[in-house]
């Protein structure tokens, strides 16, 4: 089972579904406490946090939601419609990485990720979704600290779009509006037949609505929001009947005019960026927990003069023998579980079209282990290049030294008579012999070396990763023996990452006495260490000795 986990709003939402074939089906559906990540505060402060601690307590009743899919803050990201010639990913990734050069500048590092769509013509588009990598990085940071185990990053129209999908209302031929109306951000896209035309991110929610409240009815915040959502009815009806003129409703339907001038200008900005003049919106779904607003869904069909429907995440998903939690859940929060319901799937299927963000600390691990994969790889096409020369050479000096004892064995006539054969033999010998001295010249460097590496990987500290690994062969001869045999050696460098409690100095110390200890290595030499621009990293150099004995084999 994979889960979701939306942690926008003011209350968090993780879903469970299954996959089977083409249907979902809920498993869980949990209401938890709400989290807001300030990019003003360190991400220490948010260790303890009610979220944090809940979510720890869920394995004790038998929920295992280990790193879901997580959504990211739609106020952090910004997106780009990019018209595109071909859907080849090679291509489109270039393209996703030129804009995001084009955002961020010299200065400022972009992450970017698309999801494939195409403009009102048919023709092939993407969507590009960018954030500031020191945000996202933040983030999640901040949600490590609080205890929550967090999978991949996805942004809100990304997981909203996947929710469309997934409710199987793809089959009308006219274009419809999507807006999750969440507390901070409202995510908006246009869809046709299961494609996505044009998304967006809105820096307005809920939260607007009960700012502009505050004033009439004093108070804290979230008394305000319960008067929101449970005492005041925004529909038009209502408050041409209330001839005192309430300030509350008049003061929400002011923030929601707001909310419908920026949800419908998205049908605008597309119009300009695909250049289509006849785009427009047959209708408009509204989820989120602003689709709960009494009153706003009435309100907004007045307004626009467009059909208003409330979105229904689980209508093409399977819902029967769900445990009380989840049906209360489904019950009292159905619009506010699209995102949560998106990001599900999107964990439920790997090969979803989806945009990801990923920390610096996931990317870095993945280019190491890329790194030290290929690695290994190479030392094991060393050893299978030359493997077969050892066997050979080993194979011809057996056969030598057996053929050799069967002419010396035999009665003295036969002894005598193959005499003048024996130098024959011998020099074949000595031949056989001078082959396999030189396969094992070429082979055992290799295998050394890769001895090495491998016990190294099981004493490695955890602060300390391979850069790159040389195998060379010290070729000076200052004195010009004859009988000089090259020396091989194995130079290592490292990245040696600053951590609290983990000086690099004694790291490089501990370093130093693993190296000495393991097996092969005859000697260790320490070269340049120096740290990286960024100060978070030492880079150090290490040249071994290698022990090779042909006895040893």
């Amino acid at each position: 089972m994979a889960y979701g986990f939306d942690i926008e709003s003011n209350l968090s939402i993780l879903a469970g579904l299954t996959r089977k074939g083409g249907s979902y089906k809920l498993k869980k559906a949990l209401v938890l406490p709400g989290f807001k990540a300030d990019p003003d505060q360190k991400p220490e402060v948010y260790s303890g946090q009610p979220l944090g601690t809940t979510f720890s307590a869920l394995k004790g009743m038998g929920v295992k939601a280990g790193y879901p899919a997580t959504l990211v803050p739609g106020k952090d990201v910004y997106y780009r419609f990019v018209l595109v010639a071909t859907n080849n990913p090679k291509v489109v990734e270039q393209q996703v990485k030129l804009e995001a050069d084009e955002i961020g500048g010299e200065d400022a590092k972009v992450i970017a990720d698309y999801i494939s769509g195409a403009d009102f013509d048919y023709s092939p588009a993407i969507h590009v979704a960018l954030a500031r990598e020191e945000l996202i990085d933040h983030y999640a940071n901040c949600l490590k600290h609080a205890g929550i185990e967090t999978g991949p990053l996805i942004p809100g129209c990304a997981a909203l779009y996947q929710a469309y999908l997934v409710s199987g209302d793809v089959e009308t031929e006219h274009v419809v509006m999507h807006a999750n109306i969440g507390d901070d951000t409202t995510d908006v896209i246009l869809v046709r037949e299961g494609t996505l035309l044009y998304c967006r991110s809105i820096g307005i929610g809920v939260n607007d609505f009960i700012t502009r409240l505050l004033p009439e009815y004093g108070g804290e915040r979230d008394a305000i929001r319960q008067v929101l959502f449970q005492q005041i009815d925004l529909r038009p009806s209502v408050a041409a009947d209330n001839l005192s003129g309430d300030r509350g409703v008049e003061a929400g339907q002011e923030v929601a005019s707001r909310v419908f001038q920026q949800i419908t200008s998205t049908i605008m900005l597309a119009k300009g960026a695909m250049k289509a003049p006849k785009l427009d919106a047959r209708k408009i779904v509204l989820s989120g927990p602003g689709a709960a607003i009494p009153g706003l869904r009435e309100l907004m069909m007045n307004r626009v003069r467009k059909t208003v429907e409330v979105f229904d995440p689980l209508h093409n998903i399977d819902t029967e023998g769900v445990d009380d939690q989840t049906r209360e859940a489904m019950q009292s929060y159905r619009p506010a579980l699209a995102m949560a319901i998106g990001l599900a799937a999107l964990a439920t299927d790997t090969k979803a079209e989806r945009a990801t963000f990923e920390p610096a600390s996931v990317r870095r691990r993945r280019e190491f282990l890329h790194k030290s994969l290929f690695l290994y790889l190479a030392c094991v096409v060393v050893i299978a290049l030359v493997l077969p020369l050892y066997f050979l050479a080993s194979a011809t000096e057996a056969e030598a030294a057996k053929t050799l004892q069967e002419r010396l064995q035999g009665p003295v006539g036969r002894y005598t008579a193959a005499s003048n054969e024996i130098p024959t033999r011998e020099a074949a010998k000595a031949r056989a012999e001078k082959r396999f001295d030189a396969g094992a010249l070429a082979l055992m460097p290799g295998r050394v070396s890769t001895d090495i590496l491998m016990q190294f990987a099981a004493q490695r500290p955890a602060t300390v990763r391979i850069r790159k690994v040389e195998l060379k062969t010290d070729t000076n001869n200052p004195t010009g023996a004859k009988d000089f045999v090259p020396k091989p050696m194995l130079v290592m460098d490292f990245f040696i990452e600053k951590q609290p409690g983990a000086d690099p100095i004694a790291v490089n110390a501990e370093l130093r006495k693993i190296l000495a200890s393991l097996g092969g290595a005859k000697a260790v030499t320490p070269g340049e260490s120096k740290e990286n621009a960024e100060g978070i990293e030492v880079q150090h150099t290490v040249e071994l000795s290698l022990e090779l004995e042909r006895g040893a084999e």
